[in-house]
């Protein structure tokens, strides 16, 4: 948005039809039936412009009085603006700096740091909060209890809560999230489902993931994929609307299907033994990451993709055809397989690489 940094006064105008017109104060003051320190006043924007002045002013200058009230009334609210953008820049060291580059992305704001003021007023118009103690004390819950906010993140990252937030309103603002609002979930509907989900992600392509969208959303449960600000360690996160409603959201991360078919799953554990409505967010150090809630969501991630012969099948297999084969006969991708393989050191990361699929332009709606 563009906004300025000063107010104009509706005595300006006044001002200058004064001095068009080669009249003095005193003497227009004379005309509105009022002194000449009043119009003095209003001229410089001490004095507001009310009804009844409105109207006078309507009589002698000509312009109509709603022309002088609105006049007034951006005025006013122009001031307000700048001082409130002067109180808020002292915030703008909270907002981190890649936040900020992402709202510049979409559209949400113009200002940087030249202008901090606007920045943090846009940033907490974007997060619809009036105050920035409304927004920290919406979102200071965000980091609190094991199963706050569920969330898979790079290991070891740190992720910073404002960062966090825009991306999460940013997929408040899709299609799907607020398709999401009318649904009605029952965790059983979405067990049931769970098969049916595991062999159409057995085979990754480009329609894959608006199929497993679709299918999710037969049993109200959204799945969005959110452009990620740059920098951003979060692979996805599961959160709920109104606490009825299961959201999913991922960043697309990377794009191979390993890590995004993992971490559906993964949150799909938060959605089906997380109490519901809460959130979890792990934003530091490992040791808080494997916490019950983060082990329970990857022990049902394992359970329901490789069953209970997990990774053994994989074990002391490297070659590509090998691991292409024991995929199959568990019946899971073998970009997955070996997104597994990596993360528990059966194969090295320079290995497997060929059998993982690119979903990164599948994204979109």
């Amino acid at each position: 948005m563009t906004t300025t940094n000063y107010a104009v006064a509706p005595g300006e105008y006044l001002e200058e039809w004064i001095e068009d017109q080669g009249l003095s104060q005193q003497h227009v003051a004379d005309r509105l039936g009022v002194s000449r320190k009043h119009v003095n006043e209003i001229v410089n924007g001490h004095a507001a412009i009310t009804q009844d002045m409105a109207l006078r002013l309507e009589r002698v200058v000509g312009i109509p009085a709603a022309s002088w009230l609105r006049y007034e009334a951006a005025y006013r609210a122009d001031r307000a603006r700048i001082a409130g953008e002067q109180e808020l820049a002292q915030y703008v060291g909270e907002i981190d700096s890649s936040a900020s580059a992402y709202l510049r992305s979409i559209g949400a704001t113009n200002a940087t740091r030249a202008k901090p003021g606007e920045l943090v007023s846009d940033f907490l118009a974007f997060h619809r909060c009036g105050t920035w103690d409304a927004y920290v004390h919406l979102h200071k819950t965000a980091s609190q209890g094991d199963y706050a906010l569920a969330a898979l993140k790079e290991s070891g990252a740190e992720l910073d809560p404002t960062l966090l937030s825009t991306w999460l309103r940013a997929g408040e603002l899709t299609e799907r999230y607020e398709r999401g609002r009318n649904y009605s979930f029952t965790a059983h509907e979405l067990r049931e489902a769970l098969p049916r989900l595991r062999e159409r992600a057995a085979t990754p392509n480009d329609s894959m993931l608006r199929d497993l969208a679709g299918m999710l959303a037969d049993v109200s449960v959204v799945l969005m994929v959110v452009p990620p600000p740059k920098k951003f360690p979060l692979l996805g996160m599961t959160r709920w609307i109104d606490k009825r409603v299961p959201v999913i959201q991922q960043t697309g991360r990377w794009g191979r299907d390993g890590f995004v078919i993992w971490t559906l799953f993964h949150e799909l554990g938060h959605v089906l033994n997380d109490p519901r409505g809460e959130m979890h967010l792990e934003y530091s150090t490992e040791k808080i990451r494997n916490s019950v809630a983060e082990k329970a969501a990857n022990a049902f991630a394992m359970d329901l993709l490789f069953g209970e012969s997990g990774m053994e099948p994989f074990r002391d297999v490297t070659s590509d055809d090998a691991i292409a084969r024991a995929a199959k006969a568990v019946g899971i991708a073998p970009g997955v397989a070996v997104h597994q393989m990596h993360r528990k050191r059966f194969l090295p990361y320079h290995h497997g690489n060929r059998l993982c699929v690119d979903l990164a332009g599948t994204f979109s709606e």
